[in-house]
């Protein structure tokens, strides 16, 4: 128990170096910078090497108690600093998810809805010049079929279903819960905490680390945002907010893609597992429409619909 303990502590304390400490003490060090310099003389390097200095040679500097007192206190600012991007982080995951029904997120989320209509538009366009150019026995015309592929591609990118989120994030999330109740019938929502008991161990551990890197950008954007406001008082820190805001938006996309399609993914592969230890099909079936509709009556226990409607299109995929 103890090396297990011991084992334990390492690890936490690691993961506390990594994910607060570290970020927090560069963090400590550019308000400091800002604080000195100011926005006159930001590039000032002599000056902040002058004010180090100053402080060095400072009357009773070099005594151990001020130092562990220094030394306490910018570990506790970095802690803090820590803390509270990982704060905002938590509010932008909640925002990068947001339905958008009234304010700023309404205008969003009507502006996606319009492009991908535009776009899926083309795309029914491009199915139809693939149809009337259909001439057998050579088939459509690869220029048209090149068409519908471009078309298909420039939609998915908007968004795989029906877009009605503010962040293409949000869709992105969203349109795991649509496929899979398009194919399925099965409420991702009330299933997922029974999949997850039914999933193996290295679909978890897939599971959890797409998790925490859509988590860390979460956190990457909240340093990002904390840096924009230093960047008040000293311009750099306006270039540091915008590379880090910018790496943490397209990591983001990624870990979002990556989560949705593993999530997805254990449905399609692992469904059937909780179907079967349900009774709703025998050994051996495959989960399908009709089994999924009776999986999500059986763990909703309260006999409510589906919140979207089986009319709803699930896209051009």
């Amino acid at each position: 128990m103890n090396a297990f303990l011991g084992e334990l502590g390492r690890k936490l304390a690691e993961r506390w170096v990594a994910l607060l400490l570290l970020p927090g003490v560069l963090y400590v060090a550019v308000v400091t910078a800002a604080s000195v310099l100011g926005q006159g003389r930001a590039l000032d390097l002599r000056g902040l090497s002058a004010w180090v200095d100053g402080l060095a040679a400072a009357r009773g500097a070099g005594q151990v108690g001020i130092v562990v007192l220094v030394a306490a206190g910018a570990l506790a600012a970095a802690t803090g600093a820590g803390l509270s991007a990982a704060a905002l982080g938590e509010g932008v995951a909640l925002l990068w998810a947001a339905e958008g029904r009234r304010g700023p997120g309404r205008w969003l989320a009507e502006r996606r809805r319009e492009r991908w209509r535009r776009a899926y538009a083309e795309v029914v366009a491009a199915r139809r010049a693939v149809a009337l150019s259909a001439v057998p026995p050579h088939g459509a015309d690869p220029q048209a079929r090149a068409a519908l592929r471009a078309s298909l591609d420039r939609c998915r990118r908007i968004c795989p279903v029906p877009a009605d989120r503010p962040t293409w994030i949000g869709d992105r999330l969203r349109a795991v819960d649509l496929r899979v109740h398009h194919a399925y019938r099965v409420d991702v929502e009330a299933l997922w905490p029974r999949l997850w008991l039914a999933l193996p161990d290295p679909a978890r551990a897939e599971l959890t680390d797409a998790h925490a890197a859509y988590r860390a950008n979460a956190r990457l954007t909240g340093w990002g945002l904390m840096y924009l406001l230093v960047a008040l008082w000293w311009w750099p820190a306006a270039v540091v907010a915008t590379v880090t805001l910018t790496t943490a938006w397209i990591r983001a996309r990624g870990a979002a893609e990556a989560l949705a399609d593993l999530v997805e993914g254990a449905v399609d592969l692992y469904g059937r597992d909780v179907a079967t230890a349900l009774g709703v099909l025998p050994d051996g079936e495959g989960l399908d429409r009709a089994s999924g509709d009776a999986v999500s009556a059986l763990l909703r226990k309260d006999g409510a619909l589906h919140p979207e409607s089986t009319d709803t299109p699930a896209g051009p995929l």
